[in-house]
């Protein structure tokens, strides 16, 4: 009897150990095609296994989705598959790619407005500059970008910045730099009726500023990501814009110059970082503007954070949600330095003609969709390379809702009603998604008090 019931246990042992082994696999080898000019170690840096480990065959489905993932949000592929080959319990891994096209000579035409909204109520091209930007997203086949730019017309602007993702064997340091020149003709000097009213000279510039940084980045993980830099701005003011606003610099200075600090932390798990729908992002923004270097009563510290949230409901519904704090300490900020809402991505969805200066403001976004096109692929077969003959599109409907509240301090400006309250708004909207990050958003927007209107986008809702 003693012997029937350890035979048993030995079977049930025996059993339990042959279940495990045929469920996981070692990688035995991780083959690489289609990398022509991207190194294999740059890419081995974004996969979430690596050879010779162990993996469980239930859990390689969710691992093999989140590599290829990693690879499209390096913006350096168009196409990643990853396919396994196993036998018994080793298994060997082949990564296909596609390669995108990574240096960019781009004629510029540009519009000095917040957005193309502003711009299209006026249509005023003598405000336009036209120049050349030069990006190279790919040097040396590790990720390194290389931006040049430069700009002749309204404004001028001459710029340059190189980034570098690692420097260490761990792949986990970077640094960079940029630098940027600019003289401007017309300058935004304040804010009345809570829209922005602007200085022009016809011949002598308005404004001159350089703006350098040098950065340090750590990446310790695939989705954690953080940024130390160190800047540097100089900025020159004519007599006439400081007399027009007596707080648009510090001390009424023709000259500002000062050093800064900004560090930014981030999580990110979002599916595919141009157009989510699916996955979080979160960060916390720490900036210092003024270490005491120069005499220019400049002592700013401000807090941001930014989280976002996307639901797939469905296989063609879609859910986001997201959240921006901003909190400033309560020292003085000119004019020139108060950021608010209504500058870059930081706006209620129906109010894009205004701004709604401050030192501190929460935003909610909302917007539900529904994919009248889920992501297609078109094949263009007399388009000889593979970098561009293959077009995905895909096409969204959606319904949206705004709200934030901006708090302001010091209204240094005229009849300015935005402020200190609660504005909301919301609407419908079609999104369209294409091949290089391209996204196009066509809105209409209503808000708190009624007022209507058309807008175009080119960059992700929420």
């Amino acid at each position: 009897m003693i012997r029937i019931i350890k035979n048993i246990i030995i079977g049930i042992f025996f059993f339990i150990s042959l279940s495990s082994y045929s469920q996981s696999f070692i990688v035995n080898d991780i083959a690489i095609e289609g990398n022509k000019i991207t190194k294999t170690n740059f890419i081995l840096r974004e996969l979430l296994f690596s050879i010779g480990d162990t993996i469980d065959i239930n859990e390689w489905d969710a691992i093999s989705k989140q590599s290829v993932e990693n690879l499209i949000n390096t913006s350096l592929f168009n196409e990643a598959n990853i396919e396994l080959s196993k036998t018994n319990n080793s298994g060997e891994i082949k990564i296909l790619l596609v390669e995108r096209w990574y240096l960019w000579p781009i004629p510029q035409f540009t519009i000095e407005e917040r957005n193309f909204n502003v711009w299209w109520e006026s249509k005023d091209f003598s405000r336009a500059s036209i120049g050349l930007f030069v990006n190279h997203n790919n040097m040396r086949g590790r990720g390194e970008i290389m931006k040049l730019l430069l700009m002749f017309g309204y404004n001028k602007k001459l710029g340059v910045a190189y980034e570098m993702p690692y420097i260490n064997k761990k792949k986990t340091i970077g640094i960079g730099f940029q630098s940027i020149y600019t003289t401007r003709h017309e300058v935004n000097m304040c804010t009345e009726f809570d829209e922005q009213v602007y200085l022009k000279t016809e011949n002598k510039e308005i404004q001159e500023d350089w703006i350098s940084s040098v950065q340090m980045t750590y990446r310790p993980g695939i989705f954690m990501h953080n940024l130390l830099q160190i800047r540097y701005h100089q900025w020159y003011f004519s007599d006439t814009l400081l007399a027009t606003n007596n707080n648009y610099s510090s001390n009424l200075d023709n000259n500002l110059k000062y050093f800064g600090i900004y560090y930014k932390f981030k999580l990110d798990h979002r599916d595919y970082k141009p157009y989510p729908l699916s996955g979080y992002y979160a960060d916390i923004e720490i900036n210092k503007i003024g270490l005491g270097i120069f005499d220019n009563d400049l002592n700013i510290l401000s807090f941001k954070s930014t989280m976002r949230k996307y639901f797939t409901l469905s296989p063609r519904f879609f859910l986001a949600g997201g959240l921006i704090a901003k909190v400033s300490t309560k020292a003085y900020q000119p004019y020139l330095l108060e950021r608010g809402l209504g500058y870059g991505r930081d706006f209620v969805r129906g109010y894009e003609y205004y701004v709604i200066d401050g030192q501190d403001y929460l935003v909610g976004k909302t917007n539900i969709k529904f994919a009248i096109i889920p992501k297609k692929v078109f094949n263009l077969g007399f388009i000889p390379t593979d970098k561009f003959n293959k077009i995905p599109v895909s096409l969204y409907i959606n319904a949206f809702a705004d709200a934030a509240y901006v708090n302001n301090r010091q209204d240094y400006s005229i009849n300015n009603v935005l402020p200190n309250t609660f504005v909301y708004a919301g609407g419908f909207g079609i999104d369209f998604v294409t091949y290089y990050d391209a996204v196009a958003r066509f809105e209409w927007a209503v808000n708190k008090t009624g007022e209507s209107h058309f807008y175009i986008h080119f960059i992700a809702p929420i």
